[in-house]
């Protein structure tokens, strides 16, 4: 089978999107998917200074009105499942997590990715970040601040595009997933024993890194560590990335030996077969 379902999308709710919702869920019927999770950025704490636009706190959305909005597209596309989801933006501070932990007991969720975005308040994605620093010592920060975030807070269903930092790398730099080993073991390990899942994320496939959110090394060694739970997600900002990639993961995910993924319904995990 192929993947029907992609449980990683944004609309316009997200501050780095334009996309209404009715187009993405519109897009998801034309490529034939099952179901789509919107999951937009809620990233509390996220610095104004490195957003785009001023006017507004960014990431941070009226998550009662999404629901709403999400409910009402159910009813008008009975044929598609539609879930209602958020992609949190982790950081190691007691006072954001417990604003992630005030959003993730509202019962109303279907799917919650953990993602990391942000080192020491600052976002890989803008080139300042990487400016006279040694990209090896970013990329073993941003792995040892996501293993920080996991240590602390675990109230979620998938670790969003693991290492996503190398996606906004330096050209020149060559990332190897096995020169952190040792600590992406770790939070492969910690996800394994708190029944959270890995996400495989095919944004990565079309970035100057050329290669799925985690690195397929570090989705094989998944595998290899006892790992089943795997989600999929194209991370698309506008209608023309829905399910992008998928037959390229299809074929990766594969050739690890894994053959299921799963979606989440109500927080629960639904195992679907490749």
């Amino acid at each position: 089978m192929a993947i029907t379902y992609d449980l990683h999308t944004h609309s316009a709710y997200s501050t780095d999107s334009e996309t209404p919702i009715k187009e993405q869920i519109e897009s998801a019927r034309k490529h034939g998917l099952s179901g789509i999770c919107l999951t937009d950025h809620m990233d509390y704490d996220f610095p104004a200074d490195m957003a785009e636009s001023q006017d507004t706190p960014p990431f941070i959305f009226d998550d009662i009105s999404y629901q709403k909005e999400l409910s009402c597209y159910r009813s008008q596309y009975p044929d598609l499942w539609i879930g209602t989801g958020v992609e949190c933006g982790l950081q190691p501070a007691a006072p954001t997590l417990s604003k992630i932990t005030k959003l993730t007991e509202n019962t109303n969720w279907d799917f919650i990715i953990g993602s990391v975005h942000l080192i020491n308040g600052k976002d890989p994605y803008y080139p300042i970040y990487w400016e006279g620093k040694d990209p090896v010592v970013c990329v073993r920060t941003y792995f040892e601040t996501m293993l920080d975030c996991l240590t602390r807070f675990s109230d979620f269903d998938s670790l969003g595009h693991m290492d996503y930092i190398v996606r906004y790398a330096p050209k020149e730099y060559h990332y190897n997933p096995l020169d952190f080993q040792e600590i992406t073991d770790e939070i492969m390990k910690l996800l394994i024993r708190r029944d959270i899942a890995l996400e495989i994320n095919s944004s990565g496939l079309f970035s100057t890194s050329s290669c799925e959110n985690p690195h397929f090394d570090l989705l094989k060694r998944y595998e290899e560590l006892g790992g089943e739970m795997i989600t999929i997600g194209s991370d698309a900002h506008i209608p023309e990335r829905i399910a992008s990639g998928f037959s390229v993961l299809e074929q990766h995910i594969k050739k690890t030996g894994l053959r299921q993924y799963v979606t989440y319904h109500s927080r629960h995990p639904v195992f679907h077969d490749l």
